[in-house]
């Protein structure tokens, strides 16, 4: 059996860390490393996606993938750069799913996703985690439209953002992006999961994705212990 995508991130990271890749040094190809990880070419390039967002690797177009580092930040941040259509999410961190769950939104959830009620959705629950700490550093559910449940299963080893993953299987183009932050307890039901106290400072970020007819394709709602989690934004001028 193949070994998945978090398992290969731990893998690398425990090398890096062991000195068997030195800084400066060049990696192994994808197939070399396939054979050295036992997985596939796939559950690979993801793997390196993962490093290279947490700044360990430089991979370039027709060069090989050179080693920057050997430890990832003590900490998670989430990165924002906003030039243009441009949204890029970063962390040491991976996902790991816990349920996947067909549901029709009811009065009560329909007002909390601030969507009309009636609409069928993909619930997937799940919790990030950062090598090397025992606690997740977030919990995320992910409400997925009905007619994309296809993607669903494919969650859980995807390393990127499920709206890449909605915009490269179907003829969907996600237009806008409408975030907001807030300040909330930890509800009771996410305490244990985040092996923090039930009220416990911690924010809760939304994301409601949009096509072009303004229709929510996708709403996350995460919600991030505060002792785990900063978060910063880029502003670049367009000039």
């Amino acid at each position: 059996m193949k070994k998945r995508y978090p398992e290969v991130v731990r893998q690398m990271l425990a090398d890096l860390r062991a000195g068997h890749f030195q800084v400066g040094a060049t990696m192994p190809s994808e197939a070399v490393l396939c054979d050295q990880f036992g997985a596939s070419r796939s559950t690979i390039r993801n793997a390196l996606m993962q490093l290279q967002k947490l700044g360990l690797i430089e991979r370039r177009q027709g060069a090989p993938t050179r080693v920057l580092s050997t430890e990832p930040p003590p900490s998670y941040v989430h990165t924002m750069s906003a030039t243009g259509d441009l949204m890029e999410f970063a962390g040491p961190s991976w996902r790991q799913v816990h349920s996947i769950t067909p549901m029709i939104a009811d009065e009560a959830l329909a007002k909390s996703l601030q969507d009309r009620p009636g609409r069928r959705w993909v619930l997937i629950r799940q919790t990030r985690h950062i090598d090397g700490q025992e606690a997740p550093v977030a919990w995320t559910d992910i409400y997925l439209c009905e007619d994309y449940a296809d993607i669903a299963e494919e969650v859980p080893d995807y390393a990127g953002l499920v709206y890449t993953l909605l915009e490269e299987r179907h003829a969907v183009v996600i237009r806008e992006i409408h975030q907001s932050v807030r300040a909330v307890p930890v509800p009771a039901a996410l305490a244990e999961a985040l092996q923090v106290q039930p009220g416990a400072h911690a924010l809760e970020l939304r994301r409601c994705y949009r096509d072009a007819d303004g229709v929510n394709r996708i709403i996350t709602v995460n919600t991030l212990p505060a002792q785990h989690y900063s978060y910063e934004i880029i502003l670049r001028r367009q000039i």
